[in-house]
């Protein structure tokens, strides 16, 4: 939706400022003077007027009606190709638009020496009957109009046909037919342009774009003639587009004068491209007097389409470089242009662009309003131009306070931007060349490190709408391809990487923004020994330029020490009172930083993704403790693979196919009695451990058939679970050890983590854990009430634990950011809802603000440990309905996401005393130890205990009742204990008793 309605009060004046400077006479010829023949000449009424679909359905019929006449020729085929290009172009369909400029280029091969058949006057002269009148600017350039002919002569068909009638074949005898040379080139050089913007990197690894360079490098034109300048300016697009940028600049600056003297049609179009070529390097002093050249140039000989982009990245160029108030071309042009819809339109864009950056909203609004009034019906509004439009739209909204225009704006841009982005399209190309071994592997993974890159502070800056897409779009095929091309080059530590990439790449496709308000919420309210120097940087710059946030964020943090003061449920009315207050008080602040962050993800504002973290394997190996060994495994379509690595050392090998893991897992899972969630387990089914040979195969399998000496040499193990080993519980995989095999806990701490990143801490110090918030219920349907009772009273007996019961004081998130530790006694409700839609809290499920994709909005602290025995996986169903694994790995993500470091959730509940007894031994323990020596330690003391069968709602009791231990891995190995391998503060951790090993 377009924000014609946001016309402020300056929006007049802005109006009446563009009435006052006057416009251009009415354009007589609203096209190029240069063209093969009329009916091409009339298509460009509908280009100019932004009728992109319509002129590309003219530009067809011209081309038709052109060569069934005598006056059309093969060499007129590379203006319409070049024509259909762009108006695909515009339209945003580059995969055609690709196409139309490849035939361009492939027509001029096929007669790559048509220039040395015309017929050039040895000289031209100087124009002069000059009308055109320039209001923007003036140039710095000294030069001269020429006048040129609107076509030369050049010799068409054969001098001899004799060898025609011999071998037969179409007889063409010789003649001058006029040609529109100026038209020709032009065309060539714009989809040799067109082709290194739409394939970016690609484009120099091209094999078309090869032949173009040796072709143009020939020089095929009439020699010590002042046409040379044209191929000159052929030339160095070519150059350009095979990524030789110094010998492109050099033939580019010799194009723009023919015969060293006289201002040619095509000189904006050499000046036009050494502004891109400035503006890339970041030269951006240097791009914006080369763009408003290219203008004033362009003007002169119509050629609108090249004005609007050189005003385009004129203006980013000025932005880019931080310019002092508007750029001062634009009021001006975009009077002289009123005529010309496709160019009024993009320059009240721009004109937008940089109000909305200089705060000027009203004034922002009025141009946005006048922008939409010149696009009119145009088919434009569906394309490039239309998406600018609304984005600027999203923008001005958004700081207006209005968060639903903005909304509706925002998404009508990425609409477009998302089908459209030529980044996008660039990594499609680039895996699409590997799949087909277009490429050597060398330069497939050249070309996956540029367009798979991090979006970087440049990317940003130059087109944030792209950037935001690139982010919002998954492509995890590319990944995985790159991925194996890494393993192929026997490139380990790389493909380590890459794996970490997959995975946070994953989460953020998810995100809103594509992770982009992620990055922010870190960036602007995270711990900054949790920051890199770089983002503390961007922090205090981000802080300087948004002050309202600033002042939210102290408000904020204020609110938070008044209710950290308060008990987490308070006892007297005064307390619940204000404590109730200051909690809507901090959700309202919250919101308008939320409000805040929105704005300022549209903006040109750098933000580093500091979440999930990206580590290199040698810092990663820095931190892994003696004694500890990681396995790290990233499932791909075709095959599941695992890296071990240790403080020394790292190695990869291939487990299996996705399929073989998938049933051995399932199989295990199966034979621990896992059918149907809500039907009770026999202990005459778990007696027999019929999971046990499933899990000593996965076991095999997944560590790379490690043999028992080397296991001896560890003391914990950390697994980066993928795919269906989310539901995989390693702890209770057998160990040859001794007599008989024995479960990894027993021998070891087990640990896991969605990303290698989150394996281990960050640079937050731990603080003080001194609040648990426990919510009591039924972990069960079928559980006594006094189970219930019980499990509150034993959890709540805790130090430092408060029980919360309905109704909440607050938004459960808001109040979440009051507590250090979260323990959830109560079954985890409509699973299904998951990754996102889930209420961590339960008590207050479909409430606002209960859901997860809500906690993980500000505030940004929120419980470092949460416990969660009562969720659900597929797990609990042997797998048979399904299940990837991506919700577990999402849902933990995303409590990491607002600082959580602990997290413990079952993949199957059990509910019961041995549930209670496991959650109350591991959450005493935690304040004093690191959570993997307390889960350790809660299985060592509850496998000791004998088996009350009254007390296990999900145990059926059978023959082999009597006497048996909670030992079995059906109630303890369940549990996913995620952590990141923090230690706790505490001056003096307890001894640990000694306990029976399960």
């Amino acid at each position: 939706m377009l924000a014609g309605n946001l016309r402020g009060s300056l929006g007049l004046a802005v109006t009446a400022l563009l009435l006052s400077l006057g416009t251009q006479p009415a354009l007589a010829q609203r096209g190029p003077q240069n063209v093969p023949h009329d009916g091409y000449l009339l298509c460009f009424g509908s280009y100019f007027d932004g009728d992109f679909r319509t002129a590309l359905g003219r530009f067809r019929e011209a081309a038709r009606d052109g060569f069934a006449s005598s006056e059309g020729r093969w060499i007129d085929s590379i203006c319409f190709h070049t024509m259909l290009g762009e108006c695909y172009y515009q339209m945003g369909d580059l995969t055609s638009a690709l196409d139309q400029y490849n035939s361009a280029c492939k027509q001029f091969l096929a007669d790559r020496d048509w220039m040395l058949r015309c017929e050039f006057p040895a000289g031209i002269g100087a124009e002069q009957n000059i009308t055109t009148t320039i209001s923007w600017g003036r140039s710095t350039r000294i030069t001269t109009l020429g006048h040129y002919q609107d076509a030369y002569q050049s010799l068409q068909g054969n001098l001899d046909n004799q060898a025609v009638v011999q071998r037969g074949g179409v007889v063409a005898p010789a003649q001058l037919l006029p040609v529109r040379v100026s038209e020709i080139v032009r065309c060539t050089a714009v989809a040799l342009s067109r082709r290194r913007e739409i394939m970016g990197p690609l484009c120099e690894h091209d094999q078309l774009t090869l032949l173009m360079v040796d072709a143009l490098s020939r020089r095929p034109a009439p020699p010590n003639n002042w046409s040379q300048c044209w191929v000159e300016l052929e030339l160095g697009m070519a150059l350009a587009a095979a990524n030789k940028i110094p010998q492109a600049a050099s033939e580019l600056q010799k194009s723009l004068l023919a015969g060293g003297q006289f201002e040619h049609p095509l000189t904006c179009l050499g000046l036009l491209e050494l502004g891109k070529l400035a503006y890339e390097q970041g030269k951006y002093d240097a791009a914006i007097t080369l763009f408003h050249e290219a203008t004033i140039s362009a003007a002169y000989f119509d050629r609108f389409e090249v004005m609007e982009e050189g005003f385009r990245l004129g203006s980013l160029a000025h932005l880019a470089s931080a310019g002092k108030g508007v750029y001062p071309p634009l009021l001006p042009a975009a009077a002289w242009s009123r005529e010309v819809p496709m160019l009024q339109t993009s320059l009240f864009t721009c004109l937008a662009d940089n109000l909305i950056t200089l705060g000027n909203l009203p004034a922002a609004a009025a141009a946005v309003a006048d922008g939409t009034k010149a696009l009119g019906r145009n088919e434009m509004a569906l394309g490039a131009i239309g998406s600018r439009l609304n984005y600027q739209a999203a923008r001005i909204a958004l700081q207006s306070g209005n968060a639903r225009a903005g909304g509706t704006a925002l998404a009508a841009a990425m609409t477009y931007q998302k089908a459209s982005s030529k980044r996008l399209f660039q990594i499609g190309l680039a895996d699409a060349w590997f799949v087909s071994n277009s490429v050597t592997e060398r330069v497939a993974d050249l070309l996956f490190t540029d367009v798979l890159r991090e979006s970087s502070r440049l990317d940003w800056i130059t087109d944030p709408l792209d950037t935001l897409a690139v982010g919002t779009v998954p492509h995890p095929l590319p990944y995985e391809h790159w991925f194996e091309l890494s393993l192929v080059r026997k490139e380990q530590e790389k493909a380590l990487n890459i794996a970490d990439r997959i995975r946070r790449h994953r989460f953020h496709s998810t995100q809103a923004l594509g992770g982009r308000l992620l990055a922010l919420r870190w960036v602007l309210e995270a711990p900054k020994d949790a920051l890199s120097a770089e983002a503390v940087l961007q922090r205090q710059d981000l802080l300087l330029k948004y002050p309202k946030f600033a002042e939210l964020s102290k408000r904020a943090a204020a609110v938070k020490g008044e209710l950290d003061a308060l008990p987490l449920v308070p006892a007297d009315a005064a307390q619940q009172k204000k404590q109730a207050e200051l909690l809507t008080d901090l959700a309202q602040t919250s919101a308008g930083q939320e409000l805040l962050l929105q704005l300022i993800a549209l903006e040109r504002a750098p933000a580093e993704v500091a979440f999930p973290p990206l580590r290199e394997t040698k810092d990663i190996q820095k931190q892994i403790p003696d004694g500890t060994l990681v396995f790290a495994y990233l499932a791909t379509t075709r095959n599941v693979h695992g890296f071990a690595l240790s403080k020394d050392r790292y190695g990869h090998f291939a487990v299996a196919q996705p399929t073989k893991v998938r049933a051995d897992v399932a199989e295990m899972l199966k034979g621990m009695g896992h059918y149907d969630r809500t039907q009770p387990v026999s202990t005459d089914d778990l007696a027999p451990n019929a999971w046990r040979p499933a899990a000593e195969r996965l076991l095999k399998a997944l560590t790379n058939d490690t043999k028992p000496a080397d296991w001896a040499k560890y003391s914990q193990l950390v697994v980066v679970p993928d795919g269906p080993l989310w539901y995989l519980p390693f702890e209770a995989l057998p160990l040859a050890s001794g007599a008989a095999p024995q479960p990894l806990l027993s021998t070891m701490e087990v640990r896991y983590a969605p990303t290698l990143g989150l394996a281990f801490p960050d640079g937050r110090i731990p603080r003080r854990l001194t609040r648990t918030a426990v919510v009591a219920g039924k972990l069960f349907p079928r559980e006594v009430d006094s189970l219930s009772e019980a499990a509150a009273t034993e959890i709540s007996s805790i130090e430092d634990t408060t029980l919360l019961t309905s109704p909440l004081a607050g938004p459960a998130g808001i109040l979440a950011a009051t507590c250090d530790r979260l323990v959830l006694m109560t079954e985890v409700e409509d699973p299904e809802k998951l990754p996102f839609g889930w209420s961590p809290l339960q008590i207050d499920a479909g409430k606002p603000g209960s859901s997860l994709a809500e906690w993980s909005l500000l505030p940004f602290s929120g419980p470092e440990q949460f416990v969660f025995p009562g969720f659900h996986t597929p797990a609990e169903y042997g797998l048979k309905k399904g299940g990837t694994g991506e919700e577990v790995f999402l849902s933990v993500c995303g409590l990491m996401a607002s600082g959580s470091r602990t997290i413990l959730l079952s993949r199957w509940r059990v509910g019961g005393q041995s549930t209670i007894d496991l959650m109350r031994e591991f959450a005493q323990e935690l304040p004093h130890v690191p959570a993997a020596t307390a889960w350790r330690r809660s299985v060592q003391l509850t496998s000791d205990r004998i088996l009350d069968p009254a007390a296990e709602p999900r145990v059926k009791v059978g023959r082999a009742a009597d006497g048996m231990k909670v030992d079995h891995p059906f109630f303890w190995s369940g549990y996913l204990l995620v952590d990141t391998g923090v230690s706790p503060t505490t001056a003096d951790p307890p001894k640990p008793a000694a306990v029976a090993v399960p």
